[in-house]
């Protein structure tokens, strides 16, 4: 019974770690599959709401930037608040509700912040064409990493510098093409661009200075999300 017994485990055995072999690659692709469907997701909304922006305002005969910029923050601050209030997404730092400091240091700035670019971007978009607002945001990470370098919240890097030059070159060059650019839509865009420029740079200092580790992405929209509204 013995032998018999020895003679089965070393049957089964091999199968048992084919099995686990065969298993370690299927998470092991989990991870990127999800990062592509994140991206994916995110290339795909994100013009489709430029695009129905750009129709509201024009199609529909809606100027005000600023309320349909308020729409779509209130709709997400109620949409964060229901999940969390619901548990379905719980709160890692519920503490922070309650505290005087987080929310002058860091959800009353971000909001601001947050609400200054929405506004002024939606704004832009009455001077000036999709075409030539999307094509302005380029500067944006420009703008970031030269803030981010100021304040030594990064290292440069040769290879970063390149790439993010390559897009101020490419920026300038199809920015160029326009027939008439307003100067008043040009200014309300690279107003936006250095506006989420600062938010980004501050969230990441302000985040980094913190104790413990950086908020969710729920948690941080059910924080700030309220005041950006009021902002707005």
């Amino acid at each position: 019974v013995r032998s018999w017994r020895l003679r089965v485990g070393a049957i089964a055995q091999p199968r048992h770690s084919i099995l686990g072999m065969a298993a370690a690659p299927a998470a092991g692709l989990a991870g990127p599959l999800y990062a592509f469907a994140a991206c994916g997701g995110y290339m795909t909304l994100g013009p489709l709401l430029i695009l129905l922006n750009n129709h509201i305002l024009h199609g529909l005969h809606f100027p005000y930037p600023i309320a349909l910029s308020a729409l779509g923050v209130t709709f997400s601050a109620a949409c964060c608040r229901l999940l969390t209030l619901t548990r379905l997404v719980p709160l890692t730092r519920p503490e922070l509700a309650q505290s005087r400091a987080f929310f002058w240091r860091t959800t009353l700035p971000l909001a601001a912040l947050a609400a200054l670019t929405l506004a002024l971007g939606n704004a832009a978009y009455m001077h000036l064409t999709v075409g030539t607002c999307q094509i302005l945001k380029a500067l944006t990470p420009a703008i970031t990493l030269g803030l981010s370098y100021a304040l030594r919240l990064e290292e440069p890097r040769a290879p970063v510098v390149g790439c993010v030059l390559l897009m101020c070159c490419g920026t300038a060059v199809a920015a160029r093409g326009e027939i008439a650019l307003p100067r008043l839509g040009l200014l309300l865009q690279l107003s936006a661009n250095l506006a989420e420029a600062v938010r980004v740079v501050l969230a990441q200092r302000l985040l980094s200075a913190g104790a413990g580790a950086p908020l969710p992405l729920v948690e941080m929209v059910h924080h700030v999300a309220p005041y950006q509204s009021l902002c707005l």
